[in-house]
Protein backbone atom coordinates (compact mmCIF):
# COMPACT_ATOMS: atom_id res chain seq x y z
CA UNK A 1 0.00 0.00 0.00
CA UNK A 2 2.79 2.60 1.00
CA UNK A 3 4.87 1.77 -2.24
CA UNK A 4 1.47 2.49 -4.16
CA UNK A 5 0.77 5.80 -2.31
CA UNK A 6 4.68 6.59 -3.20
CA UNK A 7 4.17 5.83 -7.11
CA UNK A 8 1.55 7.76 -7.30
CA UNK A 9 3.13 10.75 -5.08
CA UNK A 10 5.98 10.14 -7.84
CA UNK A 11 3.23 10.52 -10.65
CA UNK A 12 1.70 13.57 -9.77
CA UNK A 13 4.91 14.93 -8.97
CA UNK A 14 5.88 14.61 -11.97
CA UNK A 15 2.80 16.11 -13.89
CA UNK A 16 3.38 19.17 -11.67
CA UNK A 17 6.97 19.51 -12.75
CA UNK A 18 5.78 18.93 -16.46
CA UNK A 19 2.72 21.91 -15.88
CA UNK A 20 5.02 24.26 -14.35
CA UNK A 21 7.93 23.92 -17.11
CA UNK A 22 4.93 24.34 -19.32
CA UNK A 23 3.93 27.16 -17.94
CA UNK A 24 7.22 28.69 -17.60
CA UNK A 25 8.13 28.01 -21.21
CA UNK A 26 5.06 29.82 -22.27
CA UNK A 27 5.76 32.42 -20.09
CA UNK A 28 8.64 33.32 -21.59
CA UNK A 29 8.01 32.41 -25.17
CA UNK A 30 4.92 34.77 -25.32
CA UNK A 31 7.13 37.74 -25.83
CA UNK A 32 8.63 36.43 -28.87
CA UNK A 33 8.38 38.72 -31.86
CA UNK A 34 9.28 39.15 -35.52
CA UNK A 35 10.43 41.46 -37.87
CA UNK A 36 7.02 43.46 -39.30
CA UNK A 37 6.41 43.36 -42.19
CA UNK A 38 4.87 45.96 -44.42
CA UNK A 39 2.17 45.35 -46.18
CA UNK A 40 0.95 48.36 -47.99
CA UNK A 41 -0.10 50.95 -45.15
CA UNK A 42 -0.33 47.79 -43.02
CA UNK A 43 2.49 46.43 -41.19
CA UNK A 44 2.06 42.97 -39.76
CA UNK A 45 3.87 41.73 -36.77
CA UNK A 46 4.14 38.19 -35.41
CA UNK A 47 3.78 37.56 -31.44
CA UNK A 48 5.05 34.16 -30.78
CA UNK A 49 2.06 32.30 -33.24
CA UNK A 50 -0.60 35.70 -33.53
CA UNK A 51 -0.17 38.05 -35.62
CA UNK A 52 -1.41 41.53 -35.37
CA UNK A 53 -1.62 44.41 -37.54
CA UNK A 54 -1.55 48.03 -37.25
CA UNK A 55 -1.70 50.98 -39.47
CA UNK A 56 -1.86 54.69 -39.61
CA UNK A 57 -5.17 56.61 -40.00
CA UNK A 58 -7.63 59.18 -38.73
CA UNK A 59 -4.43 61.04 -37.06
CA UNK A 60 -3.40 57.91 -35.15
CA UNK A 61 -3.15 54.28 -34.90
CA UNK A 62 -5.52 51.49 -35.54
CA UNK A 63 -4.82 48.17 -34.60
CA UNK A 64 -6.38 44.59 -35.44
CA UNK A 65 -5.92 41.87 -32.83
CA UNK A 66 -3.52 42.86 -29.71
CA UNK A 67 -1.12 39.43 -29.34
CA UNK A 68 -0.47 37.25 -26.89
CA UNK A 69 2.00 39.17 -25.01
CA UNK A 70 0.53 41.28 -21.77
CA UNK A 71 3.60 43.14 -21.98
CA UNK A 72 3.22 44.09 -24.97
CA UNK A 73 6.55 44.10 -26.75
CA UNK A 74 5.31 42.93 -30.07
CA UNK A 75 2.96 45.85 -29.54
CA UNK A 76 5.82 48.26 -28.91
CA UNK A 77 7.97 46.95 -31.71
CA UNK A 78 4.94 47.29 -34.44
CA UNK A 79 4.36 50.61 -33.20
CA UNK A 80 8.03 51.51 -33.56
CA UNK A 81 7.44 50.86 -37.07
CA UNK A 82 4.78 52.94 -37.32
CA UNK A 83 7.02 55.83 -35.98
CA UNK A 84 4.27 55.97 -32.95
CA UNK A 85 3.70 54.94 -29.58
CA UNK A 86 1.21 53.29 -27.34
CA UNK A 87 -0.45 57.07 -27.18
CA UNK A 88 -1.02 57.10 -30.23
CA UNK A 89 -3.52 54.19 -31.05
CA UNK A 90 -7.41 55.02 -31.69
CA UNK A 91 -8.90 51.56 -31.98
CA UNK A 92 -8.41 48.47 -31.32
CA UNK A 93 -10.44 46.30 -33.55
CA UNK A 94 -10.76 42.69 -32.17
CA UNK A 95 -11.57 39.82 -34.06
CA UNK A 96 -12.50 38.03 -30.98
CA UNK A 97 -12.33 37.62 -27.63
CA UNK A 98 -9.41 34.78 -27.31
CA UNK A 99 -6.64 35.03 -25.03
CA UNK A 100 -4.21 35.24 -27.81
CA UNK A 101 -6.09 38.14 -29.90
CA UNK A 102 -6.40 40.73 -26.84
CA UNK A 103 -3.35 40.75 -24.37
CA UNK A 104 -1.86 44.07 -25.19
CA UNK A 105 -5.42 45.55 -25.68
CA UNK A 106 -5.35 47.11 -22.11
CA UNK A 107 -2.05 49.17 -22.80
CA UNK A 108 -3.71 51.49 -25.24
CA UNK A 109 -5.14 53.52 -22.81
CA UNK A 110 -6.52 55.89 -25.20
CA UNK A 111 -8.08 53.52 -27.65
CA UNK A 112 -11.63 52.16 -28.37
CA UNK A 113 -11.50 48.85 -27.73
CA UNK A 114 -14.00 46.95 -29.91
CA UNK A 115 -15.41 43.34 -30.56
CA UNK A 116 -18.46 41.50 -31.05
CA UNK A 117 -21.11 42.26 -28.10
CA UNK A 118 -21.32 38.30 -27.51
CA UNK A 119 -17.68 38.70 -26.36
CA UNK A 120 -17.64 41.17 -24.48
CA UNK A 121 -18.40 39.25 -21.00
CA UNK A 122 -15.56 36.34 -21.02
CA UNK A 123 -12.95 39.08 -22.46
CA UNK A 124 -13.64 40.75 -18.96
CA UNK A 125 -13.52 37.15 -17.72
CA UNK A 126 -16.51 38.39 -15.77
CA UNK A 127 -18.14 34.87 -17.15
CA UNK A 128 -15.83 31.78 -18.36
CA UNK A 129 -14.35 31.70 -21.59
CA UNK A 130 -16.23 29.43 -23.79
CA UNK A 131 -14.07 27.26 -26.00
CA UNK A 132 -13.37 23.63 -26.77
CA UNK A 133 -11.21 21.69 -24.52
CA UNK A 134 -8.05 22.71 -26.38
CA UNK A 135 -8.70 26.14 -26.23
CA UNK A 136 -9.29 26.05 -22.67
CA UNK A 137 -5.73 24.69 -22.02
CA UNK A 138 -3.97 26.95 -24.00
CA UNK A 139 -5.65 30.05 -22.27
CA UNK A 140 -4.55 28.06 -19.13
CA UNK A 141 -1.08 28.22 -20.51
CA UNK A 142 -0.67 32.10 -21.29
CA UNK A 143 -3.31 33.90 -19.01
CA UNK A 144 -4.13 37.59 -20.38
CA UNK A 145 -5.54 40.02 -17.65
CA UNK A 146 -9.13 41.36 -18.05
CA UNK A 147 -9.98 43.56 -21.31
CA UNK A 148 -12.76 46.00 -21.11
CA UNK A 149 -14.60 46.59 -24.16
CA UNK A 150 -15.12 50.38 -25.36
CA UNK A 151 -17.76 49.65 -28.12
CA UNK A 152 -19.31 46.26 -28.42
CA UNK A 153 -20.11 45.84 -32.39
CA UNK A 154 -24.00 44.57 -33.20
CA UNK A 155 -24.60 43.35 -36.66
CA UNK A 156 -22.36 45.23 -39.68
CA UNK A 157 -21.13 48.54 -38.57
CA UNK A 158 -18.89 51.02 -40.80
CA UNK A 159 -16.63 52.69 -38.55
CA UNK A 160 -15.32 56.24 -39.69
CA UNK A 161 -11.49 56.42 -38.94
CA UNK A 162 -10.79 59.95 -40.23
CA UNK A 163 -11.20 60.04 -44.02
CA UNK A 164 -10.94 56.04 -43.89
CA UNK A 165 -13.28 53.46 -43.15
CA UNK A 166 -13.50 50.31 -40.92
CA UNK A 167 -16.21 47.66 -42.30
CA UNK A 168 -16.97 45.35 -39.11
CA UNK A 169 -18.99 42.56 -40.43
CA UNK A 170 -19.80 39.40 -37.94
CA UNK A 171 -19.36 36.22 -38.76
CA UNK A 172 -20.10 34.01 -35.21
CA UNK A 173 -18.79 30.62 -35.29
CA UNK A 174 -14.94 30.18 -34.21
CA UNK A 175 -16.54 32.15 -31.29
CA UNK A 176 -20.13 33.79 -31.09
CA UNK A 177 -18.81 37.09 -31.56
CA UNK A 178 -16.24 36.60 -34.10
CA UNK A 179 -15.79 39.65 -36.61
CA UNK A 180 -13.94 40.14 -39.79
CA UNK A 181 -12.63 43.41 -40.75
CA UNK A 182 -12.14 45.29 -43.90
CA UNK A 183 -9.65 48.42 -44.17
CA UNK A 184 -8.07 50.01 -47.33
CA UNK A 185 -8.89 46.45 -49.91
CA UNK A 186 -7.80 43.99 -46.95
CA UNK A 187 -9.87 42.06 -44.84
CA UNK A 188 -8.68 40.45 -41.27
CA UNK A 189 -10.20 37.68 -40.53
CA UNK A 190 -8.83 36.73 -37.18
CA UNK A 191 -9.45 32.91 -36.90
CA UNK A 192 -12.83 32.87 -39.21
CA UNK A 193 -11.00 32.21 -41.69
CA UNK A 194 -7.27 29.92 -42.68
CA UNK A 195 -4.64 29.48 -44.81
CA UNK A 196 -4.50 25.96 -46.45
CA UNK A 197 -1.94 25.54 -48.80
CA UNK A 198 -2.89 27.65 -51.53
CA UNK A 199 -6.29 27.68 -50.63
CA UNK A 200 -8.20 29.80 -47.76
CA UNK A 201 -10.16 27.41 -45.40
CA UNK A 202 -13.03 27.80 -42.49
CA UNK A 203 -11.94 27.88 -38.97
CA UNK A 204 -10.40 25.00 -37.20
CA UNK A 205 -12.91 23.21 -35.52
CA UNK A 206 -10.86 21.78 -32.48
CA UNK A 207 -11.03 25.93 -31.37
CA UNK A 208 -14.43 26.75 -32.37
CA UNK A 209 -17.42 27.27 -31.00
CA UNK A 210 -19.35 26.12 -33.19
CA UNK A 211 -18.27 24.98 -36.64
CA UNK A 212 -21.35 24.66 -38.63
CA UNK A 213 -21.58 27.99 -37.51
CA UNK A 214 -18.47 29.47 -39.00
CA UNK A 215 -19.36 28.12 -43.02
CA UNK A 216 -22.92 29.75 -42.50
CA UNK A 217 -20.93 32.86 -41.72
CA UNK A 218 -18.36 32.62 -44.39
CA UNK A 219 -21.17 31.66 -47.05
CA UNK A 220 -23.16 35.13 -45.94
CA UNK A 221 -19.77 37.34 -46.67
CA UNK A 222 -20.85 36.78 -50.43
CA UNK A 223 -24.09 39.24 -49.59
CA UNK A 224 -22.11 41.24 -46.86
CA UNK A 225 -18.86 41.46 -49.15
CA UNK A 226 -21.22 42.74 -52.52
CA UNK A 227 -19.77 46.24 -53.56
CA UNK A 228 -16.52 45.65 -51.28
CA UNK A 229 -13.16 45.79 -52.81
CA UNK A 230 -11.10 42.87 -50.94
CA UNK A 231 -7.84 41.98 -52.38
CA UNK A 232 -5.96 41.00 -49.34
CA UNK A 233 -7.14 38.27 -46.29
CA UNK A 234 -4.96 38.60 -43.52
CA UNK A 235 -5.56 36.06 -40.79
CA UNK A 236 -4.77 35.69 -37.23
CA UNK A 237 -2.17 33.24 -37.25
CA UNK A 238 -1.26 32.19 -41.12
CA UNK A 239 -0.17 35.44 -42.09
CA UNK A 240 -1.63 36.58 -45.56
CA UNK A 241 -2.62 35.61 -48.95
CA UNK A 242 0.00 36.03 -51.70
CA UNK A 243 0.20 39.20 -53.91
CA UNK A 244 -2.71 39.35 -56.14
CA UNK A 245 -4.54 35.70 -55.06
CA UNK A 246 -6.19 37.47 -52.81
CA UNK A 247 -9.97 37.95 -54.10
CA UNK A 248 -9.20 34.67 -55.79
CA UNK A 249 -8.96 32.56 -52.79
CA UNK A 250 -11.83 34.08 -50.85
CA UNK A 251 -14.19 33.27 -54.02
CA UNK A 252 -12.91 30.21 -54.15
CA UNK A 253 -13.71 29.53 -50.40
CA UNK A 254 -17.37 31.64 -50.77
CA UNK A 255 -18.18 29.42 -53.10
CA UNK A 256 -17.40 26.33 -51.33
CA UNK A 257 -19.26 27.46 -48.19
CA UNK A 258 -22.41 27.85 -51.04
CA UNK A 259 -22.35 24.36 -52.05
CA UNK A 260 -22.11 23.48 -48.49
CA UNK A 261 -25.31 25.07 -47.51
Amino acid sequence: MAARRRRWLRLLVIIAAVFVALFGGARIARHATSTPEPLGRVQRERNLFTDIYGARAGGGVILFDAGVDPEGGALDRLLRTLGATRADVRDVFLTHGHFDHVAASPLCTRAKIRVGEPDVEFLAQRVPMVAPVAGKLLHALFPVPAVYATDALVGRVDVRVGEDKVIAIPTPGHTAGSYVFIFDKMMFAGDTLIIDGDKLGFAMSAFSVDPAGNRRSVAALADALSGVDVQTICTGHMGCTPPGRGATMLAALLERAREDK
